[in-house]
């Protein structure tokens, strides 16, 4: 009862991310994500702060001019950066649209200054640096003249005083907490000031200050992470705010079916979905949230009544919450001794959990064969040469996909693997992975049959339900 009297003392304040289709080139998702901002200010004491990701392919753009750099091909930054100009007049007014763009400027300017550093590899420091800049940095100060402009006193965060300090891989970092409680002052002072703080995803920085990045998707770590930081201090809740509420399958892929909107997820059923082509949001924020047990809410941004919340445990609920298909898999089968090393170097070096071991069999020649269901071939048909270093034998199936069931409760209904099955008779399945004490059985297809695969399984997705 104490703590939950102190929780009620505390200020409210919620940390909203935005990105994906919101952050559409043409700006047109702006006046969504002002009107949520707005709610959220007259709703809490405090904030909102408003996480931004960068506006949708401009990091791929980036990216792209970077791996041309290394290659000494000097491309233009004008591609990325015309996108904030066009949005700063659409959506800038007055005298704050000359201030706007001058910021524009020096973030194309110190892009461009860093993109001179870049020789023959586009990683590390200068990658995160480049990134950041014309991304997530130059989104955050534009939308803080955006909010400015419509009557928001707002303010955004220099990398100078950046709250996020992380490891040193500069391209998937780790953000330390302990660290980054010792800059919360930078969160602290604006918001208790009044003013709506914009916050670049996707960023960290070294503790001497090195710019780093938070993997791919990191927008929604930065979010989760920045609300376990505040967590002491204010009653946090996390927002991810999405075009689309979570679903039990892809309205486009289940064409003519009712879709059901998912109320509540698991940590470990949104990790499992994400991992498996659902993209609700990046696995490492999940882990986060889990850590520090910091509910996250998945809110459609037209309807946000219809979020999902993501939680440690869920009461009740369907048997298969929801059904989703990946494709870009492929098997690699190779020796099982020299497996062992393959593994070993994959996880702990290379530090890849997109991978999973589907078992080893003898084969009549009295050698063992050990199979890996990898969910990102093109990792493989990069690295295939390196790979046959462990086994110059090995082998790798490409062209497939994967269709998941996820759901806790499946470990306490019998008959669900069955029903699917039963539902995909025409289609060739490669391999099944029945654990649903796990929460997921994964059925291995061809690429061309995922989405078939999926509509058909969802059909019987009521009958699953309802099995003993």
């Amino acid at each position: 009862m104490y703590a939950q009297e102190i929780l009620a003392l505390k200020k409210k304040l919620s940390v909203a991310k935005f990105g994906g289709s919101l952050l559409d080139v043409e700006g047109k998702g702006f006046p969504k994500i002002l009107k949520s901002i707005k709610e959220l200010k007259t709703k809490n004491a405090v904030g909102p702060i408003a996480v931004y990701s960068a506006p949708m392919g401009c990091t791929d753009a980036l990216i792209g001019i970077g791996e041309s750099y290394a290659r000494d091909n000097q491309v233009s930054l004008d591609p990325v950066f015309t996108v904030y100009d066009h949005i700063a007049r659409i959506h800038v007014k007055g005298s704050l649209l000359k201030e706007a763009q001058a910021e524009i400027a020096s973030y194309k300017k110190q892009t461009q200054a860093t993109l001179g550093l870049v020789n023959k590899r586009f990683s590390g420091n200068v990658k995160a640096k480049v990134l950041t800049l014309g991304g997530e940095l130059a989104m955050s100060t534009l939308a803080e003249y955006i909010l400015k402009s419509n009557g928001v006193d707002s303010c955004s965060v220099s990398v100078q005083d950046w709250p996020i300090v992380t490891d040193d891989n500069f391209d998937d970092a780790a953000p330390n907490y302990e660290l980054s409680r010792k800059r919360v002052a930078t969160l602290i002072e604006p918001l208790e000031e009044g003013k709506v703080v914009s916050l670049a995803g996707f960023l960290g920085v070294t503790t001497d200050g090195l710019e780093t990045v938070l993997g791919r998707g990191g927008s929604d770590l930065t979010a989760v992470f920045t609300s376990c930081l505040l967590k002491s201090r204010y009653q946090t809740e996390t927002l991810l705010y999405k075009d689309v509420p979570v679903q039990s399958a892809d309205p486009k892929v289940v064409k003519g079916q009712k879709t059901e909107h998912v109320a509540a997820l698991t940590y470990n059923e949104a990790h499992k979905a994400s991992m498996m082509g659902m993209k609700i949001l990046q696995s490492p924020a999940i882990a986060m949230a889990r850590r520090w047990l910091q509910p996250l809410k998945v809110v459609p941004i037209d309807d946000p009544e219809q979020y999902s919340v993501i939680q440690s445990e869920t009461k009740g609920g369907e048997v298969v919450k929801c059904l989703t298909g990946k494709t870009g898999c492929a098997i690699l089968s190779m020796n099982d001794e020299k497996s062992r090393s393959l593994e070993d170097s994959l996880r702990i070096w290379e530090k890849r959990n997109d991978f999973m071991d589907l078992g080893a069999e003898t084969l009549e020649t009295g050698e063992r064969i050990r199979d890996f269901l990898f969910l990102d071939s093109d990792f493989l048909r990069k690295n295939e040469e390196k790979l046959k270093g462990f086994d110059e034998n090995l082998k790798i199936e490409y062209g497939l996909g994967v269709v998941t069931l996820i759901g806790d409760r499946m470990k306490d209904s019998a008959g669900v693997a069955s029903i699917a099955i039963g539902a995909i008779s025409g289609i060739n399945i490669k391999r099944g992975i029945f654990a649903p004490h796990t929460s997921q059985i994964i059925i291995v297809v061809e690429e061309k049959n995922v989405n078939a695969t999926v509509a058909a399984i969802h059909l019987r997705k009521t009958e699953m339900n309802n099995s003993p």
